[in-house]
Parts: structure tokens; C-alpha cells; sequence
């Protein structure tokens, strides 16, 4: 079973603010085009969330030069759902936290837990590893 062109969309984003924005922009348009418009809203916090967790733990650590470091988002359209996916460079898998109830920071993994259906990340690779989260769609796609 194959994915084809229509199943399948991915976008390089940088690791910063415009790139985060770039990517909750890109998620929301794809599912727009695929008439998922109203799984949208879940699928751009997790999309966030996983941009967000690369941006501050697997990228904040790469070469920077003139530009910031990327990472690259996938969206893939299945059976009553979509998975979100974001590559990065880093090869140590994520672990959520446990922050303190006045900490600012350290609650993505748990936001992706809570509003998708499942979520890992692939075998860490030395080129890397994949996050992912599968967002049930309500309706048939």
C-alpha cells in the first residue's frame, strides 16, 4: 500500500517564528484542500507542538551560518485520520516532561498526548529520527 501525491504533503520550515508560523499556515491549508477543515484546529496544535519541540531540543543545537536550522513537516492523509510528522536531525527520541504546575514550558508532548489518538517517533537514526501523531478525523475522508 502506497501513499500517493493527493495522500501525502510535506513543507521544510525553519526553527524559528516565521518558519512555526509558515507551518501551522501550510497544516491548515493542506487539510483546507483535503475537506478536512474541521480537524484542522487539532491538527495545527499538534503540528505546532511538534515544530516547537524540534525547534527547541533537536535543532537548537545545529549549526545556525546565515540562516536558522530546518526541519521538515509531513502530513499524510489516511482513513479517518491525518498523521503529522516532523523530521529532524537531532537522533535522541523525545520523552515528555513533567513540569512543575508553575513551570512555562515542558507541556508540548503531553498537548500532542492529549489531542491525538496516538503519537512516537521512528527508530532514532544517526541522520535523525521522525515524530509523529495520528489526529482522528471525525467525518470519512
Amino acid at each position: 500500500m502506497g501513499i500517493s501525491a493527493a495522500e501525502f504533503s510535506a513543507h521544510r520550515f525553519s526553527a524559528d517564528s516565521t518558519g512555526l508560523h509558515h507551518a501551522r499556515l501550510f497544516a491548515r491549508n493542506v487539510l483546507k484542500e483535503w475537506g478536512l477543515s474541521h480537524c484542522a484546529d487539532d491538527a495545527v496544535i499538534v503540528v505546532g507542538e511538534l515544530i516547537a519541540n524540534a525547534a527547541t531540543h533537536a535543532l537548537e543545537h545545529e549549526p545556525r551560518g546565515d540562516s536558522a536550522p530546518t526541519a521538515w513537516l509531513g502530513l499524510v492523509r489516511r482513513p479517518h485520520a491525518v498523521i503529522c510528522a516532523v523530521a529532524d536531525p537531532n537522533p535522541c527520541a523525545p520523552e515528555p516532561q513533567q513540569p512543575s504546575h508553575l513551570s512555562e514550558s515542558g507541556r508540548g508532548l503531553r498537548i500532542v498526548e492529549a489531542i491525538s489518538s496516538s503519537w512516537g517517533c521512528s527508530a532514532p537514526q544517526s541522520s535523525g529520527k521522525m515524530v509523529w501523531a495520528r489526529v482522528v478525523a471525525a467525518t470519512d475522508l
